[in-house]
């Protein structure tokens, strides 16, 4: 039975919604300084080659690459349903605060992010059982003991952590949950264009595995969710957009598109001139200002 070999790290419904009328998008690589040849649709850009393969027993089994498409599909779902409505419900916050937790452990950029905090978040700190019984009901513990030593289960650990922020200790926290709820907000400008990184989640110094921080993720050309902890709860500055645009840049390691190239053409040699003045670091220092 074959199985998926073309894993993307960011969703293409996420994707999809930065592309021109045209569903195309100008690709630009930062290690070549150079754009790509030719434009590409979002199922060309952002994924790894069996990136969520897993050998179970010697054996190719792709559930996991299974488990985010189902993901996708309900951030796809209720992203559609808050942009033709226009409302956000609990539920559908709670699905995009899910989807920008799940993004964060499926980059490339945040392996060695991931690596480090494998090790620390053993087992017994996380807010999950598992259960392997003999066949006289009691506990398996050789089982158990082989299954959560694992290469299986530690990946399985990039859908466990999008949950931490959720809960406090091992129960859910609805403390913690209505905070970044009151936190959060769509901001919607109809008269911009955004670009997509590879590293496309925007955080401040604040943000942990087990809290949510100050954050961005640009939703698509028009649309970028917001999370501060800042009273205003708006875009107070039309420098928010370009500022956006330039943390994208700044924070992509290798990989940048838009459905524009003179916009993008113009972030790049901005980003240029604060290289050139040694400025970049004040990019994602000044950005939570704005909002």
């Amino acid at each position: 039975m074959s199985i998926s070999k073309r894993h993307h790290y960011i969703p293409q419904f996420l994707i999809k919604r930065f592309a021109d009328t045209d569903k195309m998008l100008y690709l630009y690589d930062k290690e070549k300084s150079a754009f790509a040849k030719e434009k590409r649709s979002p199922k060309s850009v952002f994924f790894e080659m069996n990136r969520n393969t897993l050998e179970i027993e010697g054996i190719p089994n792709d559930n996991l690459e299974k488990l985010y498409a189902e993901l996708d599909a309900k951030f796809a779902a209720d992203l559609t349903a808050m942009a033709r409505e226009g409302s956000i419900t609990v539920e559908r916050l709670t699905s995009l605060l899910l989807l920008v937790s799940s993004l964060k452990w499926r980059l490339p950029a945040n392996d060695s992010l991931f690596e480090k905090e494998e090790q620390k978040h053993l087992y017994e700190y996380l807010p999950i059982t598992i259960t392997v019984k003999n066949k006289d009901g009691s506990d398996n513990t050789e089982a158990i003991r082989h299954l959560i030593g694992s290469d299986t289960f530690k990946q399985t650990k990039r859908i466990i952590f999008p949950f931490l922020p959720f809960y406090q200790g091992k129960n859910l926290s609805p403390g913690k949950i209505l905070q970044v709820h009151e936190n959060s907000f769509i901001n919607s400008n109809n008269r911009i264009i955004s670009i997509l990184g590879d590293a496309p989640l925007i955080e401040d110094s604040k943000s942990t595995i087990d809290n949510f921080g100050n954050f961005i993720l640009p939703l698509g050309n028009a649309e970028t969710f917001i999370c501060t902890d800042s009273p205003l709860k708006r875009v107070n500055s039309v420098a928010f957009y370009a500022s956006k645009d330039l943390a994208m840049f700044h924070n992509a390691q290798k990989y940048v598109v838009c459905s524009s190239k003179d916009h993008l053409v113009a972030i790049i040699e901005t980003y240029k001139e604060l290289e050139r003045t040694r400025q970049t670091h004040l990019i994602t220092e000044h950005i939570f200002k704005f909002v």
